[in-house]
């Protein structure tokens, strides 16, 4: 069956079964690469007559969500479904093959001063397919929505090796049931996605962050006056993130205030996520545009390079809990955006500037492979703050949350692995999903992985869904059914 496969995709679209083709200790017998949607359709018409199973995969940072299949297995990889198809700036419109990585696709429209607003770790490694089928937008995803809500059409096929279409290059269409919708946030369990057409929108004039170290007691207090401010950030997210060995930034570094001698000079409107790979001192400004407004007519306020830095550490360096940061981002005019940034200290919340080598660490720190484990459980953005502070409690756990959608993150070390852990998983009532470590975590909980909290009828929705694509089980399933 291997030769098989290769002689569909020939020589260059073989690929090797590497770390990053690997679902926990699982490997498949063969990664193959296809280059157009005619070699996917006849990959999988090949396989399905032989109940081959198949895993997808764009750049593969988020596989470890998925549960490898009990049989022998191959490994689909979009990397070559990689070209702009078409593209219209003046309409806002761009379809692009599913194996384009994030990173591509913001150069190419930054040209023509537009985005994507979304901010997922590891842009130059993940893929558009990965993040439609994902549904991941990061930290953004409080002001612009999830990738779902950009999604326009899609072409995709079938386990069984049939191509189709659905939605249309329009903002607003009828045209059937909005099946590319249903496959956003599907992981590739129900086809395998290989165009994708987008809505992006007009590139901010600036780009900038702030953030400060809180308290637990007055954590959740913060938290809904941030939310009941006349604000419009892009991200609101707490932090409580015990230092790890490697590239992580230091404590120190978190609250460092960068010099900025000027501010022609100064990369204020910088952010990692839309700009070319490189050091943020080597890079250009980004060009000007006349982004969406925030507040019109703000107020003129002083610069905020007229803040001194100050020294105290954001992590604690005892062994209990970490002290949590509020880091928000904001995107817009350059009058809006310094308006907004005053209105959260003038309620005295020492708001200093968060430098784009932050920004991108503390993005890319979500990536599953970086984690010994890593959950991401939904919840109401009013729990968050409490239930932040009782998982970082845990030794070696960390927690992340993505305040304003009500969405925490959290991640344990090798030495955070313990049965006190796997006891507060087993108690939790709120939806999750296990991003990585599934197979530690099936170990230790009888050779089960605890199930995600859905309802006898959502469960039973998906598995018709399931058997309506994918009648033979060739995808895989997600760890949470």
């Amino acid at each position: 069956m291997q030769e098989g496969l290769y002689a569909i995709v020939g020589s260059e679209g073989r690929g090797a079964p590497d770390s990053h083709a690997c679902i926990g200790d699982a490997a498949p017998f063969a990664v193959v690469a296809p280059a157009s949607e005619s070699e996917v359709c006849a990959l999988l018409e090949y396989t399905h007559a032989m109940r081959a199973p198949c895993v997808i995969a764009g750049g593969g940072t988020h596989l470890p969500h998925l549960t490898p299949p009990e049989r022998a297995w191959w490994l689909l990889s979009t990397r070559r479904l990689n070209r702009v198809v078409d593209y219209s700036p003046a309409d806002l419109v761009l379809t692009v093959g599913a194996g384009m990585t994030l990173q591509a696709v913001q150069e190419i429209l930054r040209e023509h001063h537009q985005y994507l607003p979304w901010n997922p770790a590891l842009p130059g490694e993940a893929t558009i397919g990965g993040i439609v089928a994902s549904n991941r937008a990061g930290s953004w995803r409080y002001r612009f929505g999830a990738p779902r809500d950009r999604l326009l059409a899609v072409r995709a096929v079938t386990p069984d090796g049939v191509a189709f279409k659905s939605g249309a290059k329009v903002v607003k269409s009828v045209a059937g049931y909005d099946i590319h919708r249903l496959l956003c946030g599907s992981w590739g369990t129900l086809a395998v996605l290989t165009e994708i057409t987008l809505k992006v929108q007009p590139l901010p004039q600036q780009f900038d962050a702030v953030g400060w170290r809180a308290s637990w007691a007055t954590l959740a207090q913060t938290l809904d006056e941030l939310m009941t401010l006349p604000l419009q950030p892009d991200g609101v997210s707490v932090l409580a993130l015990r230092e790890t060995p490697g590239d992580w930034v230091s404590a120190q570094s978190l609250r460092r205030v960068d010099a900025l001698p000027d501010a022609e000079s100064a990369p204020l409107n910088y952010h990692p996520t839309i700009a070319s790979a490189g050091s943020p001192q080597s890079m250009p400004r980004i060009p000007i545009h006349a982004g969406a407004t925030v507040l019109e007519r703000p107020p003129v306020v002083a610069p905020l390079t007229t803040l001194e830095p100050q020294a105290e550490p954001l992590l604690q360096t005892e062994q209990d809990a970490p002290a949590p940061y509020i880091l928000l981002e904001f995107s817009g005019r350059a009058e809006g955006v310094a308006w907004q940034i005053e209105q959260v200290r003038a309620r005295g919340y020492p708001a200093e500037p968060v430098s784009a080598a932050m920004l991108q660490q503390v993005r890319d720190w979500l990536a599953p492979r970086r984690h010994a484990l890593l959950l991401q459980i939904l919840m109401r953005p009013s729990d968050i703050a409490d239930a932040a502070a009782r998982w970082s409690e845990l030794t070696g756990v960390s927690a992340l949350a993505h305040a304003g959608n009500g969405v925490l993150y959290v991640a344990a070390d090798e030495s955070g692995l313990t049965d006190a852990l796997v006891s507060r998983i087993r108690a939790l009532e709120a939806k999750y999903r296990v991003l990585n470590g599934a197979d530690w975590l099936r170990s230790h909980s009888g050779g089960e992985l605890p199930r995600m909290a859905l309802t006898e009828g959502e469960r039973s929705l998906m598995r018709q869904l399931k058997r309506a694509f994918d009648e033979r089980g060739i995808l895989p399933e997600l760890s949470m059914m």
